[in-house]
């Protein structure tokens, strides 16, 4: 009988089939052995969902009929592994490739640390592997941004073997089944950037520990699959801070982070030479339903 938790693995795939299968690569051979994969498709238009057929004995294919963005496709994917009563749930990017040892050592950790809510791993650069992109960050609700610790340096020089954080990257990690049904599944309003960072910060709250643990370590392609559709980014990283933090900041920290955006958007502009259309995608954010996604502003990047 087999004693290891039950681990899902949810890959969302959009127009990108060729990172889907190169990460699948990785992770159909990680030495974790009791986990299943699925792969949801967030309505392609290219031949995605066809390629991936070809391989879906190795894993459970979902196909959505429209593309609600990464919060929804996830989820997606989250209540088909919920109805199979898993122990964990890891959300990890099509864009990635895992070390074979990476999951087994999450589990390891959560498994001998119960106030551990959700876990994830150290987040290096695809090509420069000794980079680290990513190992969690602390929230600022002042700023309305995500603190990253460890950004940049060596992977070889780290020390820690955990990082207690407020934030996980959306590129990877681990959450308990507790979580998910405690605090509920992946805000969906925001399309594209914030909604794992409010998930976790409701999980902070919920008292659930997050912590990175160090040892474990993946490769991310830093947004292969969004940087092919020109402005998107810009837009949704500007526009969803203001909807994150109408959603998530008390009064005092509203108060604070009108001067602090203000301040720092002047910046932006004289030394970056951002345009003044910035103030556009503020605007947006704060005329946003907080509550839903407006399609129409996301289409006018899709086509």
């Amino acid at each position: 009988m087999n004693k290891k938790p039950l681990v899902f693995i949810v890959i969302l795939n959009f127009n990108s089939y060729k990172e889907t299968l190169r990460c699948l690569d990785s992770v159909l051979n990680i030495d974790y052995d009791n986990y299943k994969v699925i792969v949801v498709d967030n309505n392609s238009n290219d031949n995605s969902v066809e390629v991936l057929r070809q391989s879906a004995d190795k894993f459970t294919l979902i196909t959505n009929n429209t593309n609600l963005g990464y919060a929804h496709g996830n989820n997606i994917g989250i209540e088909y592994a919920l109805k199979h009563n898993p122990d964990y749930v890891c959300i990890l990017n099509n864009d990635v490739e895992v070390e074979n040892d990476f999951l087994s050592k999450i589990i390891s950790y959560l498994e001998i640390n119960k106030g551990a809510g959700i876990a994830g791993p150290c987040i290096c650069d695809f090509e420069e592997r000794d980079k680290i992109q990513s190992m969690g960050a602390n929230i600022n609700l002042f700023t309305g941004l995500a603190q990253a610790k460890g950004k940049n340096a060596p992977y070889s020089s780290l020390t820690d073997k955990t990082l207690s954080v407020d934030y996980l990257g959306g590129a990877c990690f681990v959450a308990r089944t507790e979580v998910l049904k405690k605090i509920g599944l992946i805000p969906e309003m925001y399309f594209l950037f914030f909604e794992e960072t409010e998930f976790c910060l409701k999980a902070k709250r919920a008292g659930f520990d997050l912590t990175c643990i160090t040892d474990s370590k993946i490769y991310h392609k830093q947004s292969a699959t969004i940087s092919k559709y020109k402005g998107l980014s810009y837009f949704f990283l500007n526009r969803n801070r203001i909807v994150f933090m109408r959603r998530n900041a008390k009064f005092y920290h509203k108060i604070l982070f009108s001067f602090y955006i203000l301040i720092e958007t002047v910046g932006r502009m004289l030394i970056k030479k951002e345009p003044i259309s910035i103030f556009k995608t503020y605007l947006s954010g704060l005329k946003a339903d907080t509550n839903k996604i407006d399609m129409k502003e996301v289409n006018q990047f899709l086509g």
